[in-house]
């Protein structure tokens, strides 16, 4: 009995092992590839700066009609988040252009956003509509 109790013991640390991330490591989990998406609509051209506490997606430019974007799994916590410093003219920006929290039911796959002179839009897939998220 005893035995078979260390062998039990054993197999969960070996499996507990390989799936419990140490710090720093990134662990996708999510079955779905969730893809944020840019889009400039404010006839300016748009500097934006992405990060997660993983992933520094660096400098990208935008001009007027222009997407950046980027695909991930989000991870088994349900944290993933990125912010963005977004910059034009002389205004500075920061927005949390994704948080699993909140955007875990309002976009499966296509979690698009469009910036607009008034504003930042988040696409609600669910509903086919864009929704005001940030005014400006």
């Amino acid at each position: 009995m005893s035995k078979s109790l260390a062998l039990i013991t054993i197999m969960l640390v070996i499996i507990a092992t390989i799936t419990v991330p140490t710090q720093g490591q990134h662990v996708d989990w999510s079955p779905t590839k969730t893809t944020v998406r840019i889009t400039d609509d404010m006839g300016k051209i748009v500097h934006v700066h992405c990060k997660s506490s993983d992933d520094d997606l660096g400098d990208r430019y935008l001009y007027q009609g222009a997407i950046t974007e980027w695909s991930f799994h989000a991870n088994i916590r349900g944290t993933t988040l990125y912010s963005c410093v977004l910059q034009w003219d002389s205004v500075t920006k920061n927005v949390v252009i994704y948080d699993a929290k909140k955007d875990e039911d309002l976009c499966i796959s296509k979690c698009w956003r469009i910036l607009r002179t008034d504003g930042a839009y988040f696409y609600n897939q669910n509903r086919n509509s864009w929704d005001k998220r940030y005014a400006w």
